[in-house]
């Protein structure tokens, strides 16, 4: 089986100041098989000013509650570097829970505002969705999950959302955008951390692609994954072949092959010293 995604999270390393280098991090990410890249997170600015949307760090401001663009005026021509080059398919910006929640109280309180920063992370900035790691438990019809989801629906852009457990309410989730006709272009299931016993068999009746996720070094609880970890785990998962240390995965292993749609790592950071190692693990485990 060939699978058509291997993404990545990458935060700081994409933006400009602060002692990055982007167009360095382009080049390696270019050089890689490195398919959809997803810059993250979105976050909802510190105290005491918590009226900012940040991207990453707090010295990072992107949008304000009027919807006006604070960002560096350098970050749209990097996106556009980085989306044109290498084997990238797709490039998307990612909330975190408390930015998925800035957003969904700014749709309420200034749709018009909330909407101009979607429109802008379309049309400026050239994302083709937003990837929402939401992980509170609040999935009703009103929440900031399902409020962003269909203005995103509004906005043209696509979804993808990172979830570890409440599957079934995950399901629903994939029904309301798929009745609003938005597109629910896959999920970054996370078999790490809290999801460290997750099997992305378990998740494929959702009927959208199930990206499965990994991480070198995350805790709660701890796990811990070399390049060979991470190699022998995306065959384990694709093929239902081989083993893998209970350090980087705990779930129970499938029997015969499954139909992933490809697999992610959190995050560039942790792997930018074996990068290439780590990204060709991914490629050869998929079997890609």
């Amino acid at each position: 089986m060939t699978t058509s995604r291997i993404a990545l999270y990458i935060g700081n390393e994409l933006y400009p100041g602060q002692g990055s280098d982007p167009d360095s991090t382009i080049k390696q990410l270019h050089a890689s098989p490195l398919t959809s890249p997803i810059l993250s997170l979105l976050n909802q600015s510190a105290p005491p000013n918590q009226q900012i949307l940040v991207y990453n760090e707090k010295q990072n401001p992107l949008f304000n509650t009027s919807g006006d663009y604070l960002g560096d005026k350098d970050w749209p021509r990097i996106i556009s570097d980085l989306r044109n080059g290498g084997n990238i398919q797709e490039v998307y910006l990612s909330f975190s829970t408390n930015g998925t929640e800035y957003m969904g109280n700014l749709l309420n309180s200034n749709k018009t505002a909330a909407m101009q920063i979607l429109t802008y992370i379309k049309n400026d900035l050239g994302f083709d969705g937003i990837d929402i790691d939401y992980e509170y438990s609040d999935f009703s019809n009103t929440s900031p999950l399902f409020t962003l989801a269909s203005a995103a629906i509004e906005a043209n852009l696509k979804l993808t959302a990172a979830p570890f457990t409440f599957q079934s309410s995950w399901q629903d989730w994939v029904n309301f955008v798929q009745k609003q006709q938005g597109t629910v272009s896959w999920l970054n299931l996370q078999c790490y951390a809290g999801g460290k016993t997750n099997n992305p068999g378990d998740w494929l009746s959702l009927g959208v692609p199930i990206v499965a996720g990994s991480c070198p070094n995350c805790a709660n609880p701890q796990t811990t994954c070399t390049p060979d970890n991470m190699q022998a785990l995306f065959t384990l998962w694709r093929t239902g072949q081989g083993s893998v240390p209970n350090a980087c995965w705990s779930g129970t292993p499938n029997k015969s092959a499954q139909a992933i749609g490809g697999g992610f790592i959190w995050a560039y950071g942790s792997i930018s010293s074996q990068f290439s190692d780590y990204m060709n693990a991914l490629k050869i485990g998929l079997g890609m």
